[in-house]
């Protein structure tokens, strides 16, 4: 068995989430964990079903964005972390870091807020990946 996130972008109302959730009811064989604006998490016994719910989300009239393991952030995926970055200085500081890794798309430090919140879009960046970066660079960080 596999667990996967599938990013459906266009699914973000309740009555487009119960029409994905029906349209994946009639594919045999995988269950259904989680459907939420924007994606679903889904267990397939056999990898093959993989193209069988691509076609039943599509069907349905939805995009498929991108399909990643449930342990893996999609490519998109906001990821927010509490950090010590507070100040202009520190986000130069911070900039070669993240910018260098090729897993971030974007990234945008809230320093007004009391938790200095980092805010990152990813490319396929793990959360892992992004803490180790940011204490790299010489910041303290944490997950949301």
């Amino acid at each position: 068995m596999k667990t996967i996130q599938i990013a459906i972008p266009d699914m973000q109302s309740t009555h487009c989430q119960a029409r994905v959730q029906q349209a994946l009811g009639n594919v045999e064989g995988i269950q259904v964990n989680e459907i939420q604006a924007g994606q679903a998490t889904i267990v397939l016994n056999d990898p093959q079903q993989q193209s069988a719910v691509t076609a039943a989300i599509e069907k349905a009239g939805y995009t498929v964005a991108g399909i990643a393991p449930e342990d893996e952030p999609q490519a998109g995926t906001a990821l927010s972390f509490k950090t010590n970055i507070n100040c202009g200085g520190c986000v130069a500081t911070v900039r070669p870091a993240l910018d260098g890794n090729s897993g971030i798309a974007e990234w945008h430090v809230d320093t007004l807020n009391k938790d200095k919140i980092l805010t990152v879009k990813t490319a396929g960046a793990t959360s892992e990946e992004i803490i180790n970066t940011v204490k790299n660079a010489g910041f303290k960080i944490e997950a949301v």
